[in-house]
């Protein structure tokens, strides 16, 4: 006979008794379980609660910040971003830098004179109407303008085509290629469709490949389609060749063996000869490199770790009520455990089965928590801001599932291990002593089962200062004072190519289609203008200098500017505050260059003085224009710094200005106007669509999209809690006044009232409460300074929010005690003293 043969049926003996030993834990705690189904059944509730809320929000971090992108070798992958530094400040002090993209002239020049990367990349999305060569499934998409070495670099090559080469980034070329989606919804994923003519703006396209399915380029906002920068090389001023245009986002590819902070020091000595040569640059001397996915969610990552933990806070919650229900439950096991610990049984052995059953509940909890999941992500990514980058890989998948299970083994160890260890170690003489009916229960025994309500009041407390501070901060944002009228406007955007529409065109236009707006039974005003209020953003601003003030080149004012058509300001009804607005005669391109400014500018730059009749110059027109009104403040883009100096231009005096979206007022609904309009603007040009047809109150609600889903989840995670921690309250209190009715009863018949009895056991009730919220305090004070990012207009530590929380717990505190306490004060003490 072998050694081998030997030391395997050994091994086989061995193994034998070690499994029968757990079978026989499996069956007993299946045994148990079923003589207390409500136990059985409210564990697993709870641990579904937590661990499926837990697993769905795992699902949205791991989508979006943990799980790599989908690019080869893509730790060598690195964007790239311009430091902008304010005089005076040190280029070293990356806290007061401006993050900046770049602009093609240095985007040109760190790709020609840089020694650390393999290649490097350029990108700018944006959207486009897009349509078949017919002109039929005409639609304005999302598209990116890349360089030719763009998915190279990415190194992902098209599934159907070939990639563009760098002859085509010169002028006078038009190809692009289709993202898969793109190819199946228009394309029927036809093969053939490599060779065929597209229209981008109203411009021929050939279509040269087809990129892979799961593809995803930008990563915050990925493109239908891509095109080469070939057209901004054309015209006699290209962007091309604007050095402080600051469209472009580039992307790196190390090469081998070369690290981050060698490429950084590379194009850092770059930028800062730059910054010597080009007055455009002089506050730009450095650049900022990170990885590609960590500038994709920066913005994002703060959000994502506050669900997280706020979540792992529920599961906590969770995790210590199911302790107290084990640690009850084990207590009024404890006769049955002592004999058998009597009768030979180890501890390790009582250990195991404790644990076994804690495990079982855990893994139920956990499998019903996976099923919760599912269904969370499936109606929850409807309310998720669709902003949000990445969302397109959340899926409950094997990462998950794995997690999942890990998770509940997790909180089978937290839950299960301290009433394990507390019941092994129970003196087996002394726990058959004390459960004979002449012993009663004394507070020592219930000191754990109360540390556990004052740790869940306080974790409970702490998630709900977060969602107040975050409900505080979501309602200031709704209600910031527009500066217009949104009840009964709309916006929506025609889609103006320069090509058919250069821009004295897009005047004739709009003098065109606007009296056909207005004529529309119910529309009571109509005008144009772009940038809107609530729009807009850091791409329309524009330097000036002002007649008789002393502009340093240096230093010179800076605000938003728009070109809006007569009547603009009263269909939305923005206050005229001083002076005049425009009129038909101010729209004609010949007549005196004229505009309008809001209060922000007049108070910014003309604090002492009446801006009416005063002369500014703006940088990029060059034409001196009188100030010949003030209005209102409106809204931004930007709701964390709502109201900017703006100057309003007539439109056809500023035809080179993005073309204008129209604005209406009308009456009634406001959406049932938008097939009337759909139908003027196709009569007028079938290849100009109508797109973004929205209400300006519905605009409102999208910019505070975000903070609402914040307030939103952490709200229903603080809701959890809040009743996760009344119902530990509750069943600590209950086990309390089960094991001390005997106490209880010999209280009364020594004089106690019933109301005695209530008093004390709310009392309780409410030292915990109180116990657990000045616990809640000190700890919410150093959390909640973690999500002041999150917060607008609100402190982290805001007295009104800390006492509405308090006042909240107490009351569910009281509330959770009163049916423990009525139960306890009704106690019949005679025959509480017989039977015992």
């Amino acid at each position: 006979m072998s050694r081998k043969y030997i030391s395997e049926s050994a091994s086989r003996c061995h193994n034998q008794p070690m499994r029968d030993a757990l079978l026989q834990d499996f069956t007993f705690a299946m045994r148990q379980f079923r003589r207390s189904p409500a136990f059985t059944c409210t564990a697993v509730l709870t641990l579904a609660l937590g661990i499926g809320a837990t697993t769905a929000i795992f699902s949205l971090v791991d989508g979006i910040l943990l799980r790599p992108l989908a690019f080869p070798e893509v730790d060598r992958l690195v964007a790239v971003t311009t430091l902008e530094f304010a005089p005076g400040i040190a280029p070293t002090n990356l806290a007061e830098a401006g993050y900046l993209r770049s602009s093609y002239p240095n985007y040109f020049d760190w790709r020609r004179e840089n020694h650390t990367f393999q290649s490097l990349a350029s990108y700018d999305y944006t959207a486009r109407l897009f349509t078949k060569a017919n002109g039929e499934d005409a639609r304005v998409i999302r598209a990116g303008r890349v360089s030719a070495n763009l998915f190279s670099t990415l190194g992902i090559a098209p599934v159907l085509g070939r990639d563009f080469t760098a002859e085509e980034e010169l002028p006078g070329h038009r190809v692009i290629i289709l993202s898969h989606e793109l190819w199946v919804t228009i394309f029927g994923a036809s093969p053939d469709v490599i060779g065929r003519t597209v229209t981008v703006s109203n411009q021929p396209y050939s279509v040269i490949g087809v990129m892979p399915a799961g593809f995803h380029f930008a990563i915050d906002e990925p493109a239908l389609f891509w095109s080469t920068f070939a057209p901004d090389m054309e015209g006699p001023s290209p962007h091309t060749s604007i050095r402080d245009w600051d469209a472009l986002a580039v992307v790196g590819r190390l090469k081998p063996e070369v690290s981050a902070d060698q490429a950084l020091a590379d194009l850092n000595a770059i930028q800062r000869s730059l910054a010597q040569h080009y007055s455009e640059d002089k506050y730009r001397p450095a650049v900022f490199i990170q990885p590609l996915l960590k500038e994709a969610i920066a913005d994002i990552r703060p959000l994502l770790m506050v669900l997280l933990a706020a979540v792992g806070v529920v599961l906590l919650i969770g995790c210590t009520n199911v302790a107290g229900l084990l640690l009850a439950r084990a207590a009024s096991r404890r006769s049955e455990i002592a004999v058998r610990t009597a009768l030979g049984a180890s501890r390790v052995r009582v250990v195991r089965q404790l644990l076994m059953e804690a495990l079982m509940l855990a893994l139920a909890g956990g499998a019903a928590g996976i099923l919760a999941s599912l269904l969370l992500l499936r109606l929850g990514l409807r309310w998720v801001p669709s902003h949000i980058p990445r969302l397109y890989d959340v899926s409950v998948d094997a990462r998950v599932m794995a997690f999942a299970v890990l998770l509940s083994a997790a909180t089978a160890l937290i839950f299960g291990l301290l009433p394990a260890w507390r019941m092994s170690h129970a003196d087996p003489a002394r726990t058959l002593r004390e459960s004979g009916g002449t012993m009663t229960s004394g507070r020592r025994r219930n000191r754990i089962h109360h540390a556990l309500v004052v740790a869940e009041t306080a974790l409970g407390f702490c998630l709900l200062i977060g969602s107040g501070l975050l409900i505080r901060s979501m309602l200031n944002i709704l209600h910031l004072d527009p500066g217009f009228d949104t009840s009964r406007s709309v916006f929506f955007d025609i889609a103006l190519s320069a090509t058919r529409y250069p821009d004295p065109a897009k005047v004739v236009y709009l003098d065109k289609i606007l009296p056909e707006f207005a004529a529309i039974p119910g529309v009571e005003k109509v005008a144009s203008g772009h940038p809107l209020p609530s729009r807009g953003g850091k791409d329309n601003w524009n330097s000036f200098t002002i007649a008789g003030h002393l502009n340093s080149p240096d230093d010179l004012p800076f605000a938003e500017d728009a070109a809006v058509t007569p009547g603009f300001f009263e269909t939305l009804s923005i206050p005229l505050l001083r002076g005049r607005t425009f009129t038909p005669h101010d729209n004609i391109a010949t007549s005196a260059p004229v505009a309008i400014i809001n209060r922000s500018l007049a108070q910014k730059y003309f604090p002492t003085e009446d801006p009416i009749g005063r002369y500014f110059t703006p940088i990029e027109r060059g034409i001196p224009r009188q100030i010949i009104g003030i209005v209102a403040d409106t809204r931004g883009g930007d709701y964390l710094d709502p109201y900017q100096p703006r100057f309003y231009l007539p439109y056809a005096q500023n035809p080179t200005h993005q073309r204008p979206i129209v604005v209406m007022k009308v009456a009634g609904d406001p959406l049932s106007y938008e097939s009337t309009v759909r139908t003027i603007v196709d009569r007028v040009d079938r290849l100009a669509p109508m797109f973004g047809y929205r209400t300006f109150a519905e605009n409102l609600q999208l910019q505070a999209a975000q903070p609402r889903f914040e307030a939103a989840l952490v709200s229903v995670f603080a809701a959890i809690a809040l009743l996760l921690s009344a119902l530990g309250l509750y069943a600590v209190l209950s086990y309390v006044v089960a094991e001390r009715m005997r106490e209880l009863g010999l209280r009364m018949a020594f004089g106690a009232s019933r109301s005695d009895i209530l008093s004390m056991v709310v009392q309780r009730a409410l030292v915990l409460g109180v116990t657990g919220i000045i616990a809640g305090v000190i700890a919410s004070i150093v959390a909640s300074r973690l999500i002041s990012g999150l917060l607008f207009q609100v402190q982290p530590v805001d007295p009104s929010t800390f006492v509405i929380v308090a006042v909240a717990l107490l009351t569910i505190s009281v509330v959770a005690a009163l049916a423990p306490a009525v139960r306890a004060a009704r106690v019949n003490p005679m025959r509480i003293l017989r039977e015992q």
